[in-house]
């Protein structure tokens, strides 16, 4: 039995299909929107309870939910670490920091941003919800940005390419858009070109964003 992938274009589940295919294992995948109304939510809730994608089936029927975690758990499978630091690596606690800084404090917005009616049950409040959501992914941009402030190498942790470069480089496709991140991220856009032109997240990239990315 394979892997399946349960996500949709565009979601937390590209960066999940970009680790497959860069570790070179077989997925199915499988269209699930949890935005796509109640029938959307209802499937998705069948596979992981709070209702988010990606959720990725293992071959032994085992659910990994969480985009951080399963990017994490994939890059140490194989135990070649080929898109990650290894364990006693120098680099690794960096990896791990920002991994999870990434998933915690900037994805966690956009649970506000996909439904703000489920933080707060008056629609008044709702336009002050997603300006704050917004306004705290900017900031978080700006701390990461910060934080790899004349970082040379092409990639965020050196001369390798990781899942970390991957998975910033997806978060940066999102709100905010119109060139935000690249205007006010000149620190992490330079590893996101380099990550960007790899031919696997070419690939991945021009199904989920319509991107095409030059060699």
């Amino acid at each position: 039995m394979s892997y399946t992938l349960y996500g949709q274009r565009g979601f937390g589940s590209t960066c999940v299909e970009a680790a497959l295919e860069l570790h070179g294992i077989a997925y199915d995948f499988e269209i699930a929107d949890p935005l796509d109304g109640a029938g959307g939510l209802a499937r998705v809730r069948s596979i992981n309870p709070v209702g988010q994608v990606p959720a990725l089936i293992l071959p032994n029927d085992d659910v990994m939910t969480e985009s951080a975690a399963i990017l994490i758990w994939l890059g140490d499978l194989d135990g070649q670490y080929r898109w990650a630091p290894r364990p006693d690596a120098p680099e690794r606690a960096e990896y791990l920091r920002w991994m999870v800084f990434m998933s915690c404090s900037f994805y966690s917005t956009l649970a506000i941003t996909d439904g703000p009616g489920r933080f707060h049950p008056d629609p008044a409040t709702h336009k002050v919800l997603l300006h704050q959501a917004l306004e705290r992914r900017k900031q978080m941009w700006r701390v990461i940005d910060t934080a790899f402030k004349g970082v040379a190498a092409p990639y965020l942790l050196g001369e390798k390419m990781t899942l970390l470069d991957v998975y910033v480089a997806m978060m940066s496709h999102w709100s905010p858009r119109g060139g935000w991140f690249l205007d006010h991220c000149s620190n992490l856009a330079g590893a996101v070109r380099a990550t960007e032109k790899h031919p696997v997240i070419r690939e991945v990239w021009r199904r989920n964003f319509d991107l095409e990315v030059e060699a």
